[in-house]
């Protein structure tokens, strides 16, 4: 499955409900891309008031970024309790 950067033997491999799971869903998700690229040059090719009302609600939706003083996410340890759980509930599907 190109769209999801899977080699033909990791596509052979997945159970079929998942195949077609993830099939009906290359165009939902190719929509959202190219409604926001619609948006982008209809902003680019309107007034100047659009377009700053476009780059506010892009910059909405990417929110802040926050930064942390106390913790990095580099120095995090592993939760060994809430891997096995995420572990065994995978095993029940």
């Amino acid at each position: 499955m190109h769209f999801y950067s899977m080699g033909y033997h990791a596509t052979m491999a997945l159970p079929l409900k998942t195949f077609w799971f993830m099939s009906n869903n290359i165009d939902r998700l190719t929509a959202r891309s190219d409604i926001r690229a619609f948006g982008a040059q209809a902003a680019a090719q309107s007034t100047q008031e659009y377009a700053m009302s476009y780059q506010r609600r892009l910059n909405d939706e990417a929110g802040t970024v926050m930064k942390l003083k106390t913790e990095s996410p580099l120095d995090a340890k592993r939760d060994e309790a809430g891997f096995a759980e995420l572990r065994s509930m995978a095993g029940q599907l």
